[in-house]
């Protein structure tokens, strides 16, 4: 690949510094990619929404975690008392059934989350894949339509980077850059308006067996820990086109 790109700009150069005629009509502009995906209004709302998505995501998965950490308080009490000799046998007979259903649901719960997870992540990731594929689709039709019109020959990004971490571009002068004039143009249909708030009740998880047990206190255990990590990785990606995410 590095090869290919020192081949093409000594190519460049040599036709645009020895033929004279061709020299004449090669014209070489500039852009700063990143920043035109990041301010074009569309790929703002394509982030809103990808990460409205997650935020709904983690409420989901805590109401599912919060669920799980409430079944194994119930397990360990249950299996308290069916150890308690304080209790009748058939209290504890009842206890050792209801530990038993417990586990079943715990096992669901668990494998529940684990799915749902996997799922969701997989599902945000590739949305968010067909979302920039689209995007690129439309800036690079209006970036061919814009250079075309203006009599370009060809358009360098002047973020772009080889392999070897060197800039692509290592000088512009700015007098050919497209940045403004491509953004100017994407962004010259308004966005349509927001929809109306909209308020939710509490997330809920889904439904899961129910049990019976006695009331008491329940001794505190730590809830398994959230699976964020997605959207983490998401934030990582969308931030690779300069566009900031809280």
């Amino acid at each position: 690949m590095k090869t290919k790109i020192q081949i093409g700009l000594f190519g460049i150069s040599l036709l645009a510094f020895c033929s004279g005629g061709f020299a004449a009509d090669f014209k070489i502009a500039t852009a700063d990619y990143h920043k035109i995906v990041g301010d074009y209004y569309k790929t703002i709302q394509a982030v809103t929404l990808i990460s409205n998505k997650f935020v709904e995501r983690d409420n989901q998965l805590k109401a599912m975690n919060d669920s799980l950490k409430q079944s194994e308080d119930d397990w360990r009490q249950a299996e308290a008392k069916a150890e308690d000799q304080a209790v009748s046998a058939d209290q504890r007979a009842q206890y050792k059934t209801l530990v038993k259903d417990i586990e079943v649901t715990l096992r669901f719960q668990s494998q529940s989350i684990t799915t749902f997870s996997n799922r969701t992540q997989l599902q945000l990731e590739d949305q968010w894949g067909r979302n920039l594929k689209d995007l690129t689709t439309e800036i690079r039709a209006v970036m061919e339509a814009t250079a075309k019109k203006q009599g370009y020959t060809l358009v360098l990004d002047r973020t772009g980077l080889t392999l070897t971490g060197n800039p692509l571009v290592l000088y512009a002068s700015g007098e050919n850059d497209l940045t403004l004039a491509l953004l100017t143009e994407l962004n010259s249909t308004p966005p349509p308006p927001p929809p109306p708030p909209n308020h939710p009740g509490p997330p809920r998880s889904p439904n899961q067996p129910v049990h019976q047990h006695p009331p008491s206190a329940r001794p505190r255990r730590q809830t398994p820990a959230l699976h964020t990590h997605a959207r983490s990785q998401m934030i990582g990606r969308i931030r690779l086109f300069g566009v900031a995410v809280s």
